[in-house]
């Protein structure tokens, strides 16, 4: 494990613009400005963890004042390299009681798409295509739930008095798909689940089947806030006619609605495409986080 600071973490940025090539358009490189600038609420950092020979990269806003008895409420975010640098200090600072844990690979790129793919996705159903991995690999969704249930996840805690019981998950695309699936495998892992745009027919609608086989909470009630735009479309795929929401990800939330396990609330985002609800969603997370109570 090591910790890094903001020249380590800026180094190579020239490398990967060379690598990106003329043909395509270069990587967003995350410059990370809450590591030299954060505010005055929330100490930052950043470390490198390593497990089963891959590499993740893990980013902490972690509050600056004394934590309660029972330690600091926490936000878990996937995407971490994107979500970190995308976060803002004002946002931290209108959230001084919250610990936020940024979840991200090893690279000078907001995102990592191929191992992003493999650990967010579950094993797509037998014969199901699925254009949005791009020829990536997929599955890897258990797998990565075990690294983050035991290395990431201590590591993440490590000295920063997280409370155990108040701890909450959010994941965009992907990371959405992965964050509703986490609820169903692992209903212990959080208390609060926040997926965002989550790609719920992903695979054949494999999540249909991983919800069909829910384990219940193992105590009290978890909360779930599922955000999602009212204009997203597949890429390559012609925008809805009208704004509305994804009727998949509408009828799943049905579902959950009628589990006395689950305090569920939707929000649509007015207007909003896939890529937009990413930043869009932050400030509505932060708040239920910070407000979750055990």
């Amino acid at each position: 494990m090591i910790t890094l600071n903001r020249r380590r973490l800026l180094a190579g940025f020239a490398a990967v613009t060379m690598l990106s090539g003329q043909s395509r358009p270069a990587p967003s490189i995350a410059t990370y400005p809450l590591l030299t600038a954060p505010p005055p609420t929330h100490r930052t950092s950043a470390l490198d963890v390593t497990v089963d020979g891959h590499g993740y990269r893990l980013f902490r806003a972690l509050p600056g004042g004394a934590a309660p008895a029972g330690g600091w409420p926490s936000l878990w975010m996937l995407d971490g390299n994107a979500a970190f640098n995308r976060l803002t200090a004002d946002q931290l600072a209108r959230h001084p009681g919250l610990a936020i844990i940024c979840l991200g690979y090893q690279v000078a790129t907001e995102l990592a798409p191929e191992a992003r793919t493999l650990d967010y996705t579950p094993v797509p159903v037998a014969g199901a295509s699925e254009p949005r991995a791009r020829d990536r690999q997929t599955g890897g969704h258990d797998t990565f739930r075990d690294r983050l249930a035991g290395p990431l996840m201590q590591a993440g805690s490590d000295g920063a008095y997280l409370d155990p019981a108040r701890r909450s998950m959010w994941g965009h695309s992907f990371g959405g798909l992965f964050t509703l699936a986490t609820l169903f495998r692992r209903p212990d892992l959080f208390r609060g689940y926040i997926p965002v745009s989550p790609s719920t027919g992903f695979g054949g609608n494999a999540l249909d089947g991983i919800e069909a086989e829910a384990a219940p909470i193992p105590a009290g009630r978890a909360g779930v806030l599922i955000m999602l735009g009212d204009s997203e479309h597949r890429h390559g795929s012609e925008p809805p006619v009208q704004p509305r929401p994804s009727p998949q990800t509408m009828a799943l939330a049905e579902r959950l609605r009628s589990r006395d396990d689950l305090s569920l609330r939707v929000e649509v985002l007015k207007g909003l495409t896939h890529g937009a609800t990413f930043r869009a969603s932050f400030d509505p997370a932060l708040q239920m986080a910070e407000g979750l109570r055990a």
